[in-house]
């Protein structure tokens, strides 16, 4: 009785504070919310006085062309969340990582039940890239298109989308694999439009994901669970205009 006592004893002191560390810890990163990816700008009011303007981030105006020769725009994902990342289909090092990686990602998000999400895999080499290629490519690689859709369209419309809409980096560059740079990060988008943060496993706020890296598609699995809650109440305000 006296060693059950003893062991209890130990137990409170040494292990317990360490679990409820761990479970607060975890439960914290379950339960916030995502923040805003934001802007801020200087503006001068009437009274000549600058005054700094803080507004959320949305995902810019796009119409492209999937797969399936069928117009995507950014409308049309209006009560859905999903995930945007950039990619071409003769890219030979992180495309096809992340590509398998988004596989699993969606097997996830479905075992969880969850409807309400989309995948967009936007080329960065439309040229090359028609829709008859992506739908090749995605055979190719087993992928349920159900609700992923990869995109084509005009080359400056998507870098313009790359670089002013989502501030990622892209170019034509022959000394690199493929002849294209462009990001590996993959990006969250709510159904209302907006581009969102989350947070890593230190609690700093992570604005994009890399698709190369496991870890980070575990962490933006958990990101789209937590949009998906329904009846789920920020604690983030949208700043607009």
């Amino acid at each position: 009785m006296k060693a059950i006592k003893k062991w209890g004893i130990l137990f409170s002191i040494l292990i317990l504070p360490y679990l409820i560390v761990v479970l607060v810890e975890n439960a914290t990163h379950n339960i916030l919310t995502l923040g805003y990816l934001e802007t801020t700008t200087l503006e001068i009011d009437s009274l000549g006085q600058a005054i700094e303007r803080i507004d959320s981030v949305q995902v810019p105006i796009f119409q492209l062309i999937n797969q399936n020769q069928e117009f995507i725009s950014n409308k049309d994902l209006i009560g859905q969340n999903y995930v945007v990342n950039f990619f071409f289909t003769s890219c030979p090092t992180i495309c096809p990582t992340t590509t398998l990686n988004l596989i699993e990602l969606q097997s996830k998000i479905k075992n969880y039940g969850i409807e309400d999400f989309r995948i967009l895999s936007i080329s960065v080499d439309p040229e090359i890239d028609t829709p008859n290629r992506l739908r090749e490519y995605a055979e190719s690689m087993n992928i349920d298109l159900s609700n992923w859709d990869f995109l084509t369209g005009q080359q400056d419309d998507i870098y313009e989308i790359v670089e002013s809409g989502f501030s990622l980096s892209v170019g034509q560059d022959s000394l690199v694999p493929g002849g294209v740079f462009h990001s590996p990060n993959i990006t969250i988008v709510d159904s209302k439009g907006y581009i969102r943060t989350g947070l890593d496993k230190k609690k700093n706020i992570k604005f994009v994901y890399d698709g190369t890296l496991y870890n980070d598609i575990k962490l933006l699995v958990g990101e789209i669970q937590r949009l998906s809650i329904t009846g789920f109440k920020d604690s983030y305000d949208i700043k607009q205009k």
